[in-house]
């Protein structure tokens, strides 16, 4: 995933909106600038095909289309229809490709979040979404979501433990974490395989 930038020479800053990162987009706004970079917005009656366009992608290297509105915390593109919340990426596969049935999920074979490429995206079951995510290593018990501990290290806290001659506060210690955090890991409350992965 490309992470986005602000347009202004030198600004390595994350992108905020029109562009900018947030502290050029509220210099914008505060000189009166804001309008230097309009905002179309779509009415009522605009179809998803004009929405979807309005806002565009652009596209990588490898034929992603990343979504150039806002994006969620894990950075799916979204946008609001009828006053509601869609994934960018659902509404770009049920108006360019078909309607999928409700329960359907619509994944990504790129598993590039911002991508709303019609020939990246394809129907799978909620359970299959799961294995594809599980066995690419994309679900929040690895090492793709912020943590303070690798994969590694939490198994090494593991083996430590289990052997019986290190207390839970001596593991915090080596490890820069609270004892709070040990011991979630050592009951398995945290960073814990689902268990269909592990074959039961």
């Amino acid at each position: 995933m490309t992470k986005r930038t602000c347009i202004e020479v030198g600004c390595e800053r994350t992108h905020y909106g029109r562009g900018w990162c947030r502290h050029h987009y509220q210099r914008a706004w505060q000189s009166g600038h804001l309008d230097d970079r309009p905002c179309v917005l779509a009415k009522p009656t605009a179809s998803n095909d004009w929405r979807l366009r309005n806002l565009g992608w652009t596209v990588t290297e490898n034929g992603c289309w990343e979504w150039n509105g806002s994006r969620d915390g894990l950075g799916y593109g979204q946008l609001s229809i009828g006053g509601k919340p869609r994934k960018a990426y659902r509404v770009a596969y049920e108006t360019w490709v078909k309607m999928p049935e409700p329960n359907v999920d619509i994944c990504h074979r790129c598993d590039n979040p911002p991508c709303i490429n019609p020939g990246h995206l394809f129907e799978g079951t909620r359970l299959e979404n799961i294995h594809d995510m599980i066995s690419k290593k994309r679900h929040a018990n690895g090492e793709n979501r912020p943590h303070k501990l690798t994969d590694i290290e939490v198994s090494e806290i593991r083996a430590k433990y289990a052997c019986g001659r290190v207390t839970q506060r001596a593991l915090a210690s080596k490890y820069g974490v609270c004892q709070q955090l040990i011991s979630r890991i050592v009951l398995r409350k945290n960073r814990v395989e689902p268990t269909f992965a592990r074959g039961r």
